[in-house]
């Protein structure tokens, strides 16, 4: 939305009075206001900080720019709709005002940056591969809960510490031999913390290109013994779910052979990671029971299922003593009735 030139642009009044009551809506939130005819300091820093896509549309494809501090700003339309100029996402970087007041700028991010992120940036995705990430992460914090020597981490940015190599933030990370598994970290140092992911898993992202073809050479440099990609096809008509995979055998990368199921198995952590319903279902189950590990939604529901399944045992089993006292209080009222007899 914004750069260090900018673009200086007109508009008629009627334009700028309800940009202007676009922005006096959204610094009303934050508790501040300006007016018309205003000399305004904070008005780049404020406009920055509004999300374009929260305003009137008339704001859409506008660029703005401070002129000597001064108000009005001159508006101008681009002869064609811009296109998003955050597709990559984005980061705040601080700049200083003449007036020596301090703002943060919106930059927008690159396909170099979702290799080699930095603290900080900001790269949206989709409801799918927010909830495969969340789920991922989550059904390997409980595998590993109980192990304090294994970690678990999501969009954690590895530090190789080898040159010219780029240094992504795997979407989950497992790590082992870890010597502090609870220490605070916004990076995982692993020459600092002597160890490195044995696991890496990447969900890929039609945003973001680079899962299934620079991130598998980054990590072969890297060692990481197994790197799983899910692919989930989030275009598609019908969404569904297709994996790949690549085991360090020396110093090479060679793709992980399915089983007959299609099952790709992670040697590192004994889990396999398949498919069902039609490819529709991201499946994880331990290789060593053959049992199905669970995401928190999926524990919840078996949880409930087990306790309703009690519950009806329970009154069953009620039910049948209750059934068997009055068949007991039956017979000795018979019985008794013989011996009178």
């Amino acid at each position: 939305m914004f750069d260090k030139t900018g673009l200086l642009i007109k508009a008629s009044a009627n334009d700028l009075r309800l940009i202007e009551k676009e922005i006096n809506r959204k610094m009303d939130e934050e508790g501040f206001r300006i007016n018309s005819g205003q000399r305004p300091p904070t008005i780049m820093g404020v406009i920055m900080n509004v999300d374009a896509q929260t305003l009137n549309p008339l704001l859409h494809g506008l660029r703005f720019e401070k002129t000597d501090n001064a108000f009005p700003l001159r508006i101008q339309r681009p002869d064609k709709p811009q296109v998003d100029e955050f597709p990559y996402g984005w980061r705040y970087q601080k700049e200083t005002l003449p007036s020596g007041e301090e703002i943060l700028i919106q930059i927008p991010l690159t396909a170099e940056d979702f290799l080699n992120p930095q603290l900080g940036d900001v790269m949206p995705q989709n409801r799918r591969h927010y909830q495969d990430n969340v789920d991922l992460y989550d059904i390997f914090q409980v595998r590993y809960s109980k192990d304090e020597t294994v970690g678990v981490f999501g969009d954690m940015k590895m530090l190789w510490r080898i040159p010219d190599l780029k240094e992504p933030a795997p979407d989950v990370a497992i790590v082992p031999n870890i010597r502090n598994k609870t220490a605070e970290r916004s990076s995982f140092d692993v020459v600092e913390e002597d160890t490195r992911p044995c696991l890496v898993i990447e969900i890929i992202s039609p945003n973001y290109p680079g899962d299934d073809t620079h991130k598998v050479l980054i990590y072969e440099k890297a060692r990481i013994a197994e790197y799983i990609i899910i692919d989930p096809h989030s275009k598609a008509k019908k969404p569904y779910y297709e994996l790949s995979g690549y085991r360090l055998k020396g110093k090479k990368y060679r793709p992980i052979k399915p089983n007959k199921q299609g099952s790709l198995l992670s040697e590192t952590t004994q889990v396999l990671f398949s498919t069902g319903n039609e490819k529709q279902e991201l499946i994880l189950t331990d290789a060593s029971t053959g049992k199905q590990l669970l995401n928190n939604l999926k524990r919840e529901k078996a949880l409930q299922k087990a306790e309703e399944r009690a519950q009806d045992e329970g009154e069953a089993r009620r039910e049948a003593e209750a059934r068997a006292q009055a068949l007991e209080k039956q017979l000795r009222e018979l019985e008794a009735k013989l011996k009178l007899k």
